[in-house]
């Protein structure tokens, strides 16, 4: 005879099974996507810096006639503004692990040979 469906198993049966997929370790394609979304995220806050900072230097060249000195000036200026989000970001994450959680991590052997 077949297995139930899970809808139609009790509540109890329900709750234990959701409780042991909840317990078990996280599919390695969530981790996996979870850290290119967190890498994707650094990339767009830092290239968003520049950008910013580049494109008020061109309007202000613009404006002013003075070529390439505010657009370099700006490129410079949103460089420092994207690092320094980057680094309050990163911070932040790092925030939420505690030195205990960062212990329990696995140590990942380096498979490059010693040159």
């Amino acid at each position: 005879m077949t297995e139930p469906r899970p809808d139609e198993l009790p509540l109890e049966a329900r709750l234990a099974a959701a409780r042991k997929r909840a317990a078990g370790d996280p599919d390695p394609r969530q981790v996996a996507g979870s850290a290119l979304a967190r890498g994707s995220r650094h990339a767009l806050e830092l290239v968003a810096g520049v950008l910013v900072g580049a494109g008020l230097g061109y309007w202000l060249d613009g404006l002013t006639g003075w070529s390439p000195v505010f657009l370099i000036g700006g490129f410079l200026l949103g460089l420092a503004a994207g690092f320094t989000n980057l680094l309050r970001v990163v911070q932040a994450e790092q925030a939420k692990f505690s030195q205990t959680d960062l212990e329990a991590l696995p140590v990942v052997e380096d498979d490059e040979e010693e040159v």
